[in-house]
């Protein structure tokens, strides 16, 4: 089976426990790093990638592993694309208020 046709689970119910120990702090020092003069969708994957390998690694240093498995890399990617979404949540409400 090709990987990319392969269905996705819904991590969002079963990791949900993970992302509270997570805090928004490092999400924006993360992002004050990114590179500059990008589209807004390029600049989007660029951060996405950036903050699922920053999880990825920080997944593997708490567990004291050295080697990563495809739960790992799904949940990375899971938590990074919840913690955008939270702060593109928060920064379109701040700017509606």
């Amino acid at each position: 089976m090709d990987l990319r046709s392969r269905p996705r689970r819904s991590s969002q119910k079963q990791h949900s426990s993970h992302q509270q120990h997570l805090s928004n702090p490092g999400v924006d020092a993360f992002r004050a790093n990114r590179p500059t003069g990008l589209p807004p969708s390029v600049a989007r994957v660029a951060d996405r990638t950036r903050l699922s390998a920053e999880l990825l690694a920080a997944i593997l240093e708490v567990a004291d592993r050295t080697r990563v498995s495809l739960d790992d890399i799904e949940l990375a990617d899971a938590l990074a694309d919840r913690l955008l979404a939270r702060r593109r949540d928060r920064l379109r409400l701040a700017a509606s208020a």
